[in-house]
């Protein structure tokens, strides 16, 4: 592969010390691999339509999924031949290596809960070259659920929803060494600096970076026991990665 730029966006204020570990670890994973490197703000949803930033404006996260398709897009224009997005709290501690055998890719999703492993799709690192043929689709397709939809937004359609659904149809190249913690996995990760038997073995290669799922930050998962989702336990959770 030639040219790749790496694309991250986040707000520049009040940013939370483990998530700027995230993004400082992408930078430099970038950085180590040649890629080019380019942070957006709020500049992420500039190109957006207005009737759409009207319509969405209060789902950040549907907002960033459309905006990070037109920020990929407009690196092809400008003569990268591929664009890589990683989501800002993706931590990267391993030997990360992204293959450039397809024209698109997405993410492997196992999503874990006690008794729960389902497999999904996720857009937290995608990639496209301006050969693919996936990403004007996407991109329209994404356009045409907000402003097609009659009730309330959902803020995961047009990530992990639509891609896990377009994948039973047309299976979607995956990054199968990038993962995603869900609150019952970045508490065992913090407890014990193991990932669950059934996160690794779901994926097809040795996970090099995670999903940490910023999201959940600051909510409480009732259950026994109850999984506060506090900077404390990312915190934990990174140590324990970079200590492995």
């Amino acid at each position: 592969m030639g040219t790749t730029i790496v694309i991250q966006s986040y707000r520049t204020h009040d940013v939370p010390p483990w998530l700027a570990r995230c993004l400082a670890s992408v930078r430099a994973w970038a950085a180590e691999c040649g890629f080019t490197y380019r942070f957006l703000g709020d500049e992420l949803f500039d190109p957006l339509p207005a009737r759409l930033r009207l319509r969405a404006g209060h789902l950040p996260q549907m907002l960033a999924d459309l905006g990070r398709l037109h920020a990929i897009a407009a690196a092809l224009v400008e003569g990268a031949d591929r664009a890589v997005w990683v989501d800002a709290d993706v931590f990267v501690f391993g030997a990360l290596r992204l293959p450039d055998a397809r024209e698109h890719y997405l993410c492997r999703e196992v999503w874990i809960e006690p008794g729960i492993a389902e497999d999904r799709v996720n857009n937290c690192v995608c990639s496209f070259t301006a050969a693919s043929s996936l990403l004007a689709c996407y991109r329209d397709s994404c356009m045409q659920i907000i402003d097609a939809a009659s009730g309330a937004l959902d803020s995961l359609a047009l990530g992990t929803r639509f891609l896990t659904g377009l994948d039973r149809l047309v299976t979607l190249p995956k990054y199968e060494a990038i993962g995603l913690t869900s609150p019952h996995v970045l508490r065992e990760l913090a407890d014990t600096g193991a990932l669950p038997d059934l996160l690794r073995t779901r994926h097809r290669e040795p996970i090099a970076a995670l999903n940490l799922c910023a999201s959940f930050r600051g909510k409480t998962i009732r259950g026994t026991p109850s999984i506060v989702v506090d900077d404390a336990l990312y915190e934990s959770a990174m140590a324990r990665l970079e200590s492995r």
